[in-house]
Protein backbone atom coordinates (compact mmCIF):
# COMPACT_ATOMS: atom_id res chain seq x y z
CA UNK A 1 0.00 0.00 0.00
CA UNK A 2 1.32 3.47 -0.94
CA UNK A 3 2.38 5.69 1.95
CA UNK A 4 -0.09 8.44 2.75
CA UNK A 5 1.32 11.97 3.03
CA UNK A 6 -1.09 14.47 4.53
CA UNK A 7 -3.53 14.88 7.41
CA UNK A 8 -3.78 11.56 9.25
CA UNK A 9 -5.62 10.93 12.50
CA UNK A 10 -3.82 8.94 15.20
CA UNK A 11 -6.00 6.00 16.39
CA UNK A 12 -5.77 7.34 19.96
CA UNK A 13 -4.10 10.35 21.53
CA UNK A 14 -3.88 12.07 24.90
CA UNK A 15 -2.57 15.55 24.07
CA UNK A 16 0.73 16.72 25.52
CA UNK A 17 1.59 20.41 25.43
CA UNK A 18 4.82 22.31 26.00
CA UNK A 19 3.51 23.62 29.32
CA UNK A 20 3.05 20.01 30.49
CA UNK A 21 6.69 19.30 29.67
CA UNK A 22 7.75 22.43 31.58
CA UNK A 23 5.72 21.17 34.54
CA UNK A 24 7.65 17.91 34.25
CA UNK A 25 10.96 19.77 34.38
CA UNK A 26 9.76 21.67 37.46
CA UNK A 27 8.74 18.32 38.96
CA UNK A 28 12.33 17.13 38.68
CA UNK A 29 13.38 19.85 41.12
CA UNK A 30 10.60 18.77 43.51
CA UNK A 31 11.92 15.20 43.52
CA UNK A 32 10.10 12.62 45.60
CA UNK A 33 7.74 15.28 46.97
CA UNK A 34 6.32 15.74 43.45
CA UNK A 35 5.59 12.02 43.24
CA UNK A 36 4.10 11.90 46.73
CA UNK A 37 1.81 14.84 45.94
CA UNK A 38 0.53 13.10 42.79
CA UNK A 39 -0.21 9.94 44.80
CA UNK A 40 -2.06 11.94 47.46
CA UNK A 41 -4.16 13.67 44.81
CA UNK A 42 -5.08 10.30 43.32
CA UNK A 43 -6.02 8.88 46.73
CA UNK A 44 -8.30 11.83 47.38
CA UNK A 45 -9.95 11.70 43.96
CA UNK A 46 -10.57 7.95 44.10
CA UNK A 47 -11.31 7.71 47.82
CA UNK A 48 -8.78 4.94 48.53
CA UNK A 49 -6.20 4.50 51.27
CA UNK A 50 -3.35 3.28 49.07
CA UNK A 51 -1.96 4.53 45.76
CA UNK A 52 1.34 3.73 44.06
CA UNK A 53 2.69 5.20 40.81
CA UNK A 54 5.15 3.24 38.68
CA UNK A 55 6.73 3.15 35.23
CA UNK A 56 3.88 1.57 33.21
CA UNK A 57 0.55 -0.18 33.41
CA UNK A 58 2.41 -3.46 32.85
CA UNK A 59 4.75 -2.69 35.72
CA UNK A 60 1.75 -1.93 37.92
CA UNK A 61 0.21 -5.31 37.10
CA UNK A 62 3.47 -7.12 37.89
CA UNK A 63 3.69 -5.54 41.34
CA UNK A 64 0.02 -6.23 42.06
CA UNK A 65 0.23 -9.88 41.01
CA UNK A 66 3.44 -10.50 42.95
CA UNK A 67 1.90 -8.90 46.04
CA UNK A 68 -1.25 -11.03 45.78
CA UNK A 69 0.82 -14.17 45.27
CA UNK A 70 2.77 -13.26 48.39
CA UNK A 71 -0.54 -13.15 50.30
CA UNK A 72 -1.76 -16.44 48.75
CA UNK A 73 1.37 -18.38 47.71
CA UNK A 74 -0.59 -21.60 47.09
CA UNK A 75 -2.40 -19.90 44.18
CA UNK A 76 -0.49 -19.06 41.00
CA UNK A 77 -2.98 -18.72 38.12
CA UNK A 78 -4.47 -15.48 36.78
CA UNK A 79 -7.78 -15.70 34.93
CA UNK A 80 -8.18 -13.10 32.18
CA UNK A 81 -10.43 -12.53 29.15
CA UNK A 82 -9.32 -14.52 26.11
CA UNK A 83 -9.38 -11.28 24.10
CA UNK A 84 -7.41 -8.45 25.68
CA UNK A 85 -4.23 -6.41 25.31
CA UNK A 86 -1.07 -8.54 25.00
CA UNK A 87 0.47 -6.47 27.80
CA UNK A 88 -1.71 -8.36 30.27
CA UNK A 89 -0.30 -11.87 29.66
CA UNK A 90 3.15 -10.28 29.34
CA UNK A 91 2.79 -8.92 32.89
CA UNK A 92 1.48 -12.24 34.23
CA UNK A 93 4.50 -14.11 32.86
CA UNK A 94 6.83 -11.34 34.07
CA UNK A 95 5.35 -11.79 37.56
CA UNK A 96 6.17 -15.52 37.45
CA UNK A 97 2.53 -16.67 37.32
CA UNK A 98 0.40 -18.69 34.88
CA UNK A 99 -2.09 -17.36 32.36
CA UNK A 100 -5.60 -18.84 32.35
CA UNK A 101 -8.27 -17.74 29.87
CA UNK A 102 -12.04 -17.40 29.86
CA UNK A 103 -13.91 -16.90 26.59
CA UNK A 104 -15.98 -13.80 25.91
CA UNK A 105 -19.73 -13.43 25.68
CA UNK A 106 -20.86 -13.40 22.05
CA UNK A 107 -20.61 -9.92 20.47
CA UNK A 108 -19.30 -8.52 23.75
CA UNK A 109 -15.96 -7.44 25.20
CA UNK A 110 -16.80 -8.91 28.61
CA UNK A 111 -16.54 -12.42 30.06
CA UNK A 112 -18.87 -15.29 29.20
CA UNK A 113 -20.07 -15.47 32.80
CA UNK A 114 -21.34 -19.04 32.50
CA UNK A 115 -17.85 -20.19 31.54
CA UNK A 116 -16.28 -17.94 34.14
CA UNK A 117 -18.29 -19.48 36.98
CA UNK A 118 -17.10 -22.98 36.05
CA UNK A 119 -13.46 -21.90 35.99
CA UNK A 120 -13.69 -20.43 39.48
CA UNK A 121 -13.77 -23.96 40.90
CA UNK A 122 -10.04 -24.18 40.16
CA UNK A 123 -8.23 -23.90 43.54
CA UNK A 124 -5.12 -22.47 41.83
CA UNK A 125 -6.86 -19.28 40.68
CA UNK A 126 -5.21 -16.32 42.42
CA UNK A 127 -7.28 -13.57 40.83
CA UNK A 128 -9.75 -12.72 38.08
CA UNK A 129 -9.10 -9.69 35.91
CA UNK A 130 -12.19 -7.99 34.44
CA UNK A 131 -11.02 -5.53 31.80
CA UNK A 132 -12.49 -2.22 30.62
CA UNK A 133 -11.35 -2.51 26.99
CA UNK A 134 -11.28 0.87 25.20
CA UNK A 135 -12.98 2.29 28.32
CA UNK A 136 -16.11 0.11 27.87
CA UNK A 137 -16.95 -0.88 31.47
CA UNK A 138 -16.79 -4.58 32.35
CA UNK A 139 -19.27 -5.96 34.88
CA UNK A 140 -16.93 -6.07 37.87
CA UNK A 141 -19.85 -6.40 40.30
CA UNK A 142 -20.98 -9.61 38.63
CA UNK A 143 -17.46 -11.01 38.87
CA UNK A 144 -17.38 -10.23 42.59
CA UNK A 145 -20.74 -11.93 43.12
CA UNK A 146 -19.52 -15.08 41.37
CA UNK A 147 -16.34 -15.24 43.45
CA UNK A 148 -18.45 -15.29 46.63
CA UNK A 149 -15.95 -16.12 49.40
CA UNK A 150 -13.76 -18.38 47.23
CA UNK A 151 -10.60 -16.59 48.36
CA UNK A 152 -9.98 -15.18 44.87
CA UNK A 153 -8.94 -11.56 44.34
CA UNK A 154 -10.48 -9.24 41.75
CA UNK A 155 -7.87 -7.16 39.88
CA UNK A 156 -9.58 -4.46 37.85
CA UNK A 157 -7.75 -3.77 34.61
CA UNK A 158 -8.72 -0.13 34.09
CA UNK A 159 -5.62 0.66 32.01
CA UNK A 160 -7.77 2.22 29.29
CA UNK A 161 -10.48 3.66 31.53
CA UNK A 162 -9.02 6.38 33.75
CA UNK A 163 -11.77 8.90 34.52
CA UNK A 164 -14.59 6.49 33.70
CA UNK A 165 -17.38 5.26 35.95
CA UNK A 166 -20.10 2.62 36.19
CA UNK A 167 -23.32 3.07 38.16
CA UNK A 168 -21.90 6.17 39.83
CA UNK A 169 -18.69 4.46 41.00
CA UNK A 170 -15.28 5.26 39.59
CA UNK A 171 -13.64 2.58 37.45
CA UNK A 172 -10.45 1.37 39.12
CA UNK A 173 -12.10 1.17 42.55
CA UNK A 174 -14.59 -1.66 41.93
CA UNK A 175 -12.23 -4.59 42.56
CA UNK A 176 -9.82 -5.44 45.36
CA UNK A 177 -7.16 -3.53 43.46
CA UNK A 178 -7.23 -1.46 40.26
CA UNK A 179 -4.61 -0.52 37.68
CA UNK A 180 -4.42 2.40 35.21
CA UNK A 181 -1.96 3.09 32.40
CA UNK A 182 -0.51 6.52 31.66
CA UNK A 183 0.99 5.47 28.34
CA UNK A 184 0.54 7.38 25.10
CA UNK A 185 -2.91 6.92 23.64
CA UNK A 186 -4.60 6.30 26.98
CA UNK A 187 -7.24 8.50 28.65
CA UNK A 188 -4.45 10.61 30.15
CA UNK A 189 -0.72 10.33 29.55
CA UNK A 190 2.64 11.13 31.12
CA UNK A 191 4.41 9.47 28.14
CA UNK A 192 4.55 6.24 30.15
CA UNK A 193 3.44 5.31 33.62
CA UNK A 194 1.08 3.23 35.72
CA UNK A 195 -1.14 3.67 38.78
CA UNK A 196 -2.18 1.15 41.42
CA UNK A 197 -5.20 1.79 43.66
CA UNK A 198 -6.47 -0.28 46.57
CA UNK A 199 -8.47 0.24 49.74
CA UNK A 200 -7.28 -3.08 51.19
CA UNK A 201 -4.58 -2.60 53.84
CA UNK A 202 -3.03 -6.06 53.46
CA UNK A 203 -2.70 -5.61 49.69
CA UNK A 204 -1.39 -2.08 50.19
CA UNK A 205 1.32 -3.27 52.61
CA UNK A 206 2.34 -6.10 50.29
CA UNK A 207 2.68 -3.71 47.34
CA UNK A 208 4.59 -1.21 49.47
CA UNK A 209 7.05 -3.97 50.36
CA UNK A 210 7.49 -4.81 46.67
CA UNK A 211 8.21 -1.15 45.86
CA UNK A 212 11.33 -1.34 47.97
CA UNK A 213 12.79 -3.91 45.56
CA UNK A 214 12.46 -1.94 42.32
CA UNK A 215 14.66 0.74 40.76
CA UNK A 216 14.07 4.37 39.89
CA UNK A 217 14.55 6.32 36.66
CA UNK A 218 18.09 7.64 36.35
CA UNK A 219 19.04 11.06 34.90
CA UNK A 220 19.56 9.62 31.41
CA UNK A 221 16.17 7.86 31.59
CA UNK A 222 14.49 11.16 32.51
CA UNK A 223 16.24 12.92 29.63
CA UNK A 224 14.94 10.26 27.22
CA UNK A 225 11.43 10.72 28.63
CA UNK A 226 11.72 14.48 28.14
CA UNK A 227 12.82 14.12 24.52
CA UNK A 228 10.09 11.55 23.89
CA UNK A 229 7.49 13.90 25.38
CA UNK A 230 8.65 16.75 23.12
CA UNK A 231 8.48 14.46 20.08
CA UNK A 232 5.00 13.23 21.00
CA UNK A 233 3.68 16.74 21.55
CA UNK A 234 4.61 17.58 17.95
CA UNK A 235 4.23 14.32 16.03
CA UNK A 236 0.79 13.41 17.39
CA UNK A 237 -0.75 16.33 15.45
CA UNK A 238 -2.83 15.03 12.49
CA UNK A 239 -0.93 17.23 10.00
CA UNK A 240 2.35 15.58 11.01
CA UNK A 241 1.32 12.12 12.27
CA UNK A 242 1.70 10.62 8.78
CA UNK A 243 5.47 10.96 9.20
CA UNK A 244 6.05 8.76 12.30
CA UNK A 245 3.35 6.41 11.05
CA UNK A 246 5.39 5.83 7.90
CA UNK A 247 8.49 4.78 9.87
CA UNK A 248 8.26 1.00 10.49
CA UNK A 249 10.93 0.92 13.23
CA UNK A 250 8.62 2.97 15.50
CA UNK A 251 6.12 0.08 15.44
CA UNK A 252 3.19 2.44 15.95
CA UNK A 253 -0.06 0.60 16.54
CA UNK A 254 1.61 -2.79 16.92
CA UNK A 255 0.90 -5.13 19.83
CA UNK A 256 3.44 -7.70 20.95
CA UNK A 257 3.85 -10.26 23.70
CA UNK A 258 6.99 -9.03 25.49
CA UNK A 259 7.49 -10.23 29.08
CA UNK A 260 10.87 -8.51 29.40
CA UNK A 261 10.24 -4.93 30.43
CA UNK A 262 11.44 -2.67 33.26
CA UNK A 263 9.52 -2.29 36.51
CA UNK A 264 10.42 1.06 38.06
CA UNK A 265 8.97 3.79 40.23
CA UNK A 266 7.41 6.75 38.46
CA UNK A 267 9.89 9.60 38.02
CA UNK A 268 9.36 13.09 39.37
CA UNK A 269 9.42 14.32 35.74
CA UNK A 270 6.35 12.20 34.92
CA UNK A 271 4.62 13.18 38.15
CA UNK A 272 5.32 16.82 37.32
CA UNK A 273 3.82 16.38 33.86
CA UNK A 274 0.62 15.21 35.57
CA UNK A 275 0.04 18.64 37.10
CA UNK A 276 -3.62 19.60 36.67
CA UNK A 277 -4.51 16.02 35.71
CA UNK A 278 -8.06 16.17 37.11
CA UNK A 279 -9.19 19.06 34.92
CA UNK A 280 -7.34 17.67 31.91
CA UNK A 281 -9.00 14.27 32.27
CA UNK A 282 -12.41 15.93 32.48
CA UNK A 283 -11.70 18.05 29.40
CA UNK A 284 -10.49 15.08 27.34
CA UNK A 285 -13.42 12.98 28.55
CA UNK A 286 -15.95 15.64 27.56
CA UNK A 287 -14.56 15.87 24.02
CA UNK A 288 -14.36 12.09 23.56
CA UNK A 289 -17.86 11.63 24.93
CA UNK A 290 -19.29 14.20 22.52
CA UNK A 291 -17.55 12.47 19.61
CA UNK A 292 -18.79 9.06 20.74
CA UNK A 293 -22.36 10.31 21.11
CA UNK A 294 -22.24 11.77 17.64
CA UNK A 295 -21.04 8.48 16.17
CA UNK A 296 -23.70 6.56 18.11
CA UNK A 297 -26.35 8.97 16.84
CA UNK A 298 -25.59 7.70 13.31
CA UNK A 299 -26.56 4.20 14.48
CA UNK A 300 -23.09 2.78 15.17
CA UNK A 301 -23.45 0.26 18.02
CA UNK A 302 -21.04 -0.52 20.85
CA UNK A 303 -20.44 -4.25 21.51
CA UNK A 304 -22.47 -5.59 24.43
CA UNK A 305 -23.87 -2.22 25.48
CA UNK A 306 -27.09 -2.94 27.36
CA UNK A 307 -28.35 0.63 27.75
CA UNK A 308 -28.37 3.92 25.92
CA UNK A 309 -25.64 5.67 27.90
CA UNK A 310 -22.25 6.07 26.24
CA UNK A 311 -19.27 5.48 28.56
CA UNK A 312 -15.90 7.24 28.69
CA UNK A 313 -14.22 5.67 25.66
CA UNK A 314 -10.67 6.23 24.49
CA UNK A 315 -11.61 4.51 21.21
CA UNK A 316 -15.01 3.43 19.89
CA UNK A 317 -14.98 -0.36 19.32
CA UNK A 318 -17.08 -1.73 16.46
CA UNK A 319 -17.71 -5.33 15.41
CA UNK A 320 -17.81 -5.47 11.62
CA UNK A 321 -19.99 -7.92 9.70
CA UNK A 322 -17.05 -10.22 8.95
CA UNK A 323 -13.29 -10.30 8.43
CA UNK A 324 -13.68 -9.18 4.82
CA UNK A 325 -15.59 -6.04 5.79
CA UNK A 326 -12.98 -5.29 8.45
CA UNK A 327 -10.16 -5.57 5.91
CA UNK A 328 -11.91 -3.26 3.44
CA UNK A 329 -12.60 -0.63 6.11
CA UNK A 330 -9.02 -0.63 7.38
CA UNK A 331 -7.56 -0.31 3.87
CA UNK A 332 -9.90 2.54 2.93
CA UNK A 333 -9.26 4.30 6.26
CA UNK A 334 -5.52 4.04 5.65
CA UNK A 335 -5.90 5.79 2.29
CA UNK A 336 -8.15 8.50 3.78
CA UNK A 337 -6.15 9.04 7.00
CA UNK A 338 -9.20 8.45 9.21
CA UNK A 339 -7.39 6.71 12.08
CA UNK A 340 -9.60 3.60 12.17
CA UNK A 341 -7.46 0.83 13.64
CA UNK A 342 -7.37 -2.92 14.09
CA UNK A 343 -7.92 -4.47 17.50
CA UNK A 344 -5.37 -6.89 18.93
CA UNK A 345 -3.78 -9.39 16.49
CA UNK A 346 -5.71 -12.37 17.87
CA UNK A 347 -7.03 -14.04 20.99
CA UNK A 348 -4.49 -14.70 23.73
CA UNK A 349 -4.40 -18.46 23.12
CA UNK A 350 -2.92 -17.71 19.68
CA UNK A 351 0.24 -16.13 21.11
CA UNK A 352 3.01 -18.50 20.03
CA UNK A 353 4.83 -18.47 23.36
CA UNK A 354 1.62 -19.37 25.24
CA UNK A 355 0.05 -21.94 22.89
CA UNK A 356 1.40 -24.87 24.90
CA UNK A 357 -0.69 -23.76 27.90
CA UNK A 358 -3.99 -24.14 26.08
CA UNK A 359 -3.52 -27.09 23.73
CA UNK A 360 -6.70 -27.72 21.76
CA UNK A 361 -8.89 -25.52 23.93
CA UNK A 362 -11.01 -23.25 21.80
CA UNK A 363 -12.12 -19.70 22.49
CA UNK A 364 -14.54 -19.15 19.60
CA UNK A 365 -16.06 -15.85 20.76
CA UNK A 366 -12.62 -14.32 21.38
CA UNK A 367 -11.43 -15.53 17.97
CA UNK A 368 -14.52 -14.03 16.34
CA UNK A 369 -13.95 -10.70 18.06
CA UNK A 370 -10.31 -10.66 16.91
CA UNK A 371 -11.42 -11.28 13.32
CA UNK A 372 -14.10 -8.56 13.25
CA UNK A 373 -13.14 -5.81 15.71
CA UNK A 374 -12.03 -2.34 14.65
CA UNK A 375 -11.83 0.85 16.70
CA UNK A 376 -12.68 4.43 15.77
CA UNK A 377 -10.68 7.46 17.01
CA UNK A 378 -12.35 9.59 19.71
CA UNK A 379 -9.65 12.06 20.74
CA UNK A 380 -9.49 15.85 20.74
CA UNK A 381 -8.23 16.12 17.12
CA UNK A 382 -11.25 14.31 15.63
CA UNK A 383 -13.51 16.80 13.81
CA UNK A 384 -17.19 16.58 12.86
CA UNK A 385 -16.09 16.15 9.27
CA UNK A 386 -13.89 13.20 10.30
CA UNK A 387 -16.86 11.60 12.06
CA UNK A 388 -19.07 11.97 8.98
CA UNK A 389 -16.37 10.40 6.79
CA UNK A 390 -15.84 7.54 9.26
CA UNK A 391 -19.54 6.77 9.47
CA UNK A 392 -19.95 6.93 5.68
CA UNK A 393 -17.04 4.53 5.28
CA UNK A 394 -18.61 2.07 7.72
CA UNK A 395 -21.90 2.24 5.85
CA UNK A 396 -20.33 1.76 2.44
CA UNK A 397 -18.29 -1.28 3.51
CA UNK A 398 -20.84 -3.03 5.79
Amino acid sequence: MAMRIGRTLPPAAAPLHFKDILSGVAGLFGGTETVRRFEEELKGYYGVRHCFVVSSGKAALVLVLQALNELLPERDEVLIPAYTCYSVPSAIVRAGLKVRLCDMASDSLDFDFGRLEKQLENPRILCVMPTHLFGLPADVGRVRNLINHRGIFVVEDAAQAMGGDRDGKRLGTLGDVGVFSLGRGKAFSTVEGGIILTDDDSIGRAIQNRLGTISEYGPLDCLKLMLYAIALSVLIHPLIYWLPKSLPFLRLGETHFEPSFPVRRLSSFQAGMAKGWESRIEEFKRIRLNNAKEIAAYGVVLPGLSNASIPNLIRFPVLTKDAGAKSRILKKSERMGLGISDGYPGSINGIEELEILFGRKGFPAANDIAERLISLPMHTSVSKSDIRNIVQLLRNQS
